[in-house]
């Protein structure tokens, strides 16, 4: 975790979120992606990364798979089967299949994002950031997210138990599968319910909205948080910028060559930014003459 105010966070990584989504140049994504994975270690996320990592590629390979079967555009076809009944012809672009795999890689970089965001910040105070202006929201979020991971070892746990006492729950007749699941499901159910009286009920007794929410710490803006947020407006500024160039905009229907000059040299401008950002991380998170400076 660092030691930033969880504005900084999310305004940072929200600016990550835009350039991914505006820019279609796969260079572009890719770069990000490098540069994320390279703060996601400097973090000490690794294990976290590798994880990620595995789920969003195969998400991304069933995107670059699905996106040629069911998009016919392009000129350069690699396969054509003869017409199918129901279904039709099949036709195979290459200019689909780059277009699967630059979707593919966004969708990695955006789950990359998210890991980045939960390094970089502790669930408390992002907690308390957003309890200030949605703090109904905020709580039904958190107790949400608390529920579902409860439920899940509520579910692990009753299942085991029923297994010690006898219960079959690899019947192969579907009837019989509903009967052994019902009584399995109550008792979940009445977990449930009992776990959301009590949780209603410590609301009920420490006042949760009777009156202003207070809090124990306030949560200071550093000059870091300053130089970063800084950082972080003149890449945006440089991104708006962009837009009126034109720069960092890929349509591989229409071209296949993705590598122009001008995309290259403002690339250029924008890893540099993002590099700065890495050596303030990399300042707060290993070097403590730098953490205390700042």
């Amino acid at each position: 975790m660092l030691n930033m105010h969880p504005f900084t966070v999310i305004f940072y990584t929200a600016t990550l979120f835009l350039l991914t989504l505006a820019y279609s140049n796969p260079i572009y994504i890719f770069s990000i992606v490098v540069i994320v994975i390279f703060n996601i270690l400097l973090l000490d996320g690794g294990k976290n990364l590798k994880k990620s990592i595995i789920y969003s590629l195969y998400s991304a390979f069933w995107i670059m798979m699905i996106n040629p079967l069911v998009t016919h555009y392009g000129r350069t076809i690699i396969y054509k089967s003869s017409r199918i009944p129901i279904i039709g012809k099949i036709r195979i672009t290459l200019e689909s299949i780059v277009f699967g795999a630059n979707m593919g890689l966004k969708l990695i970089c955006i789950v990359l994002i998210f890991l980045l965001y939960s390094l970089m910040i502790d669930s408390d105070d992002s907690f308390s950031f957003f309890s200030r202006f949605a703090h109904k929201f905020t709580l039904t979020l958190s107790m949400t997210t608390n529920i579902l991971h409860r439920l899940r070892l509520e579910i692990v746990r009753v299942r085991d138990v029923m297994i010690l006492r006898g219960v079959n729950f690899n019947q192969k007749n579907i009837f019989k599968k509903v009967k052994m699941y019902y009584p399995f499901l109550k008792v979940i159910l009445i977990s449930t319910l009992e776990g959301s009286l009590d949780r209603a009920e410590a609301l009920y007794s420490k006042g949760y909205g009777k009156g202003k929410r207070t809090s124990y710490s306030q949560i200071e803006i550093k000059r870091v948080d300053y130089i970063f947020n800084f950082i972080t407006f003149i890449l945006i500024c440089i991104f708006f910028y962009g837009l009126s160039l034109k720069v960092g905009f890929y349509d591989p229907y229409n071209e296949l060559n993705f590598l122009k000059y001008k995309d290259m040299i403002f690339l250029i401008y924008i890893d540099l930014i993002l590099l700065i950002h890495s050596f303030l991380i990399w300042g707060c998170k290993k070097w403590k003459f730098f953490r205390y400076m700042i």
